[in-house]
């Protein structure tokens, strides 16, 4: 985990968590052995997955974006649903379940634990390759840009469901300085504009 997050914004979190995990439980459970809706189950691991980013809680945030690339992946139909896939999505959310009660002392085990889960939902939905025109020297560097960007899209639709929450704006108003500073941004013209326009409604 990173740096310590204050206790009340921890608090918020295990009760935002809760209700976006159930939501993904009650996707899996509702579907019996069929195939959920994709849209709803992307949607929730993408709550789930900005929640965890602004309360700065990495490993819950890396989890849930494999939730969330399963969904997509599902959704746009390029995934098989099978019995294989469907185990791993209900021990991730168990998993989630078992993480968010331990989340107040987190250690090496849980980690480790989470590290499985993220292993495991990428071999189904793997993270999406940089550009083909990426070199290996700037590939890194995409994939970081990527990334953030999907971290501040996923705070800045957290914050449109809690639009004076001082600490979630203030995390992803750090998010989106620290990337306008990055010289290669200005490069991706529409990503410039983006980020000027997230730093103004931050």
């Amino acid at each position: 985990m990173t740096a310590p997050t204050p206790v009340g914004f921890l608090d918020f979190f295990i009760l935002e968590a809760s209700d976006y995990i159930e939501q993904l439980d009650a996707q899996l459970l509702a579907g019996g052995t069929g195939e959920p809706d994709a849209e709803t189950l992307q949607r929730a691991a993408r709550a789930l997955r900005g929640s965890a980013t602004m309360a700065k809680l990495p490993a819950f945030a890396e989890m849930a974006a494999g939730i969330e690339r399963v969904g997509r992946s599902l959704r746009e139909r390029t995934l098989p649903w099978d019995a294989a896939l469907r185990g791993a999505l209900v021990a991730t959310v168990d998993d989630c379940k078992l993480l968010l009660r331990n989340v107040r002392a987190w250690g090496p085990a849980d980690d480790a634990r989470s590290r499985a889960r993220v292993t495991e939902l990428a071999r189904f939905a793997p993270l999406r390759p940089a550009t083909p025109l990426a070199s290996p020297a700037t590939a890194g560097h995409d994939s970081y840009l990527a990334t953030e960007s999907a971290n501040i899209g996923a705070g800045l639709e957290l914050l449109a469901t809690r639009p004076t929450d001082r600490d979630a704006a203030g995390n992803v108003l750090g998010r989106v300085r620290a990337l306008r500073g990055i010289a290669s941004v200005k490069d991706h013209a529409t990503l410039a504009d983006v980020l000027e326009a997230a730093e103004q409604a931050a």
